[in-house]
């Protein structure tokens, strides 16, 4: 490229991050509406630490949130500490920062792509990532192991950039320490990854800055490695530097992968993956695109395409050869794990850095007629927000409960001495805990567990609060379904769930 080319890439690059941001950013609150069970948890227990300096299992600054039982990946809830400082423990506290990694994650892309193979190819990769549907889904809730991908990528382009700029092996060595926190699977992915990267880069590797990565690195891992194996071996929870290395009440690797099935269940994951890859859906609502799968129905050979086209370069440089790492790394790993879209989450960008590429051949064989690929893309990106919307935007959105947040909110202000919550709602109590603030010493003095030792701890009540089929409800006031109500007396109504007064009354 000339400078005048550079100039007008830059351009038109700023515009798609910027509309890579925006689709992001905008109606963070209301897309998906409501909160997902798994984020109220993720943000009581921020809320928690914030004020009270534990989680409401009573463990003082967890490396691990014990969660619902079997644990919950902590690095979101820490996140989102000074988010919650300045608008409390809402909605926006919690998603605004998994927002903006994602906003990172484009960038970090773009500049990874953009070392790679120079600013054309940057743009079309750049492009396919901010216009992919699982990106957009995956950043717009709180779900806190989808922190995962934007960990590897910072870990993967300062890895890359350590080649010109040794010293940024310590911005590797932090990332990828960090991606331990964001979600257990980074145990899997991480081993061949690092040790490809030494390899790649053992070149241009000086002492000083690789010993300063290796040592952040280290330093961050042992907590969460000392975590994980103490919960492996059965033995108590621990203080290490002032943190806590929670006990689990149940470890769930026999459930997620091969360590429950075997050598035997290798083939049924391989088997899950080529299914996942080709249908693009896990049938779980929040990773399903109703119109356009993951990364649409031309991603996948595309990906090929690129992928072919990068194994056929003899002379690739750092940025792309630790690309082709991950995804093989990923590919691997994913073996491991009875996957779905959240599971393997750490292999989409490399796919999709590759799809990026076949995306690039096919605008250069399209010639004159290249601005025919960004156009279409374009076409179905519309097309997947129309049903996105469709799917997980206002009242409609049963997962995430849309009106429960407020109806708890009002039955607390009218300080009954009793109230009761349907089981209609997946873990009722934390969407209490959240939205009447208790205190977590309150929460541990009062609660009671129909399976206090179980990997999913049900929560029959604590306080003033109990919780069951809405048939049962009793107290001074219930907040139902709407589809509960029968003839019972109402008081309110809010979004899916209304206040009522029990028969009883």
């Amino acid at each position: 490229m000339n400078n005048a080319e550079r100039r007008r890439y830059r351009i038109i690059a700023a515009a798609v991050l910027a509309l890579g941001c925006a689709a992001r950013l905008i109606a963070l609150v209301s897309l998906p509406a409501g909160l997902n069970q798994d984020e109220a948890s993720a943000l009581y227990d921020a809320w928690a630490i914030l004020n009270y300096g534990v989680d409401r299992n009573m463990n003082r600054l967890p490396v691990l949130l014990v969660s619902w039982g079997s644990g919950q990946n902590a690095l979101l809830s820490y996140l989102a500490l000074p988010f919650i400082a300045l608008l409390g423990p809402t909605v926006w506290a919690l998603r605004l920062p998994m927002a903006l990694s994602g906003c990172l994650t484009l960038w970090l892309f773009y500049k990874t792509a953009l070392r790679a193979r120079g600013g054309r190819f940057a743009l079309a990769a750049l492009l396919f990532l901010a216009l992919c549907p699982w990106h957009v889904m995956a950043v717009r809730w709180g779900l806190e192991s989808n922190l995962l991908p934007a960990m590897l990528m910072g870990g993967v382009y300062c890895a890359a950039l350590s080649e010109e700029r040794p010293w940024a092996l310590a911005g590797a060595g932090a990332f990828f320490g960090l991606a331990l926190y964001a979600y257990g699977t980074a145990f899997f992915v991480l081993p061949p990854l690092l040790l490809f990267c030494v390899w790649r880069l053992r070149k241009s590797l000086r002492p000083l800055p690789f010993l300063a990565g290796l040592g952040i690195f280290l330093a961050l891992a042992l907590p969460i490695a000392l975590c994980q194996l103490r919960n492996m071996l059965g033995l108590p929870a621990a203080e290490f530097l002032g943190f806590t290395l929670p006990e689990l009440t149940a470890t769930r690797q026999s459930a997620t992968s091969v360590f429950g099935t075997g050598l035997a269940g290798l083939w049924g994951n391989v088997k899950s993956l080529a299914r996942l890859l080709i249908t693009q859906s896990d049938g779980l609502v929040w990773n399903s695109a109703e119109i356009g799968g993951l990364y649409y129905i031309f991603g996948l050979p595309l990906a090929a395409w690129g992928l072919v086209r990068s194994l056929r370069t003899r002379e690739r440089g750092a940025a792309e050869g630790i690309m082709l790492a991950w995804l093989f790394s990923a590919l691997a790993a994913s073996a491991l794990i009875t996957v779905n879209v959240n599971r393997v989450n750490f292999l989409w960008l490399p796919l999709i850095y590759f799809a990026g590429l076949g995306l690039h051949a096919l605008a250069e064989a399209l010639g004159r007629l290249s601005p025919i690929a960004p156009a279409a893309l374009a076409v179905c990106f519309a097309a997947f927000l129309t049903g996105y919307w469709h799917t997980l935007g206002g009242d409609g959105n049963v997962n995430f409960f849309p009106g429960l947040g407020e109806a708890i909110e009002y039955a607390g202000a009218r300080s009954p001495e009793s109230a009761y919550i349907t089981d209609r709602v997946n873990s009722p109590y934390i969407y209490t805990l959240l939205y009447t603030e208790t205190p977590p010493a309150e929460f541990a003095a009062t609660v009671e567990y129909t399976n206090p030792d179980g990997a999913f701890r049900n929560v029959e009540g604590f306080g003033k609060w109990r919780f069951g089929p809405a048939e049962d409800a009793s107290g001074e006031l219930a907040i139902v379904h709407v589809s509960e109500i029968q003839n019972r007396e109402t008081e309110a109504v809010f979004g899916q769930f209304a206040v009522i007064i029990p028969e009883s009354k």
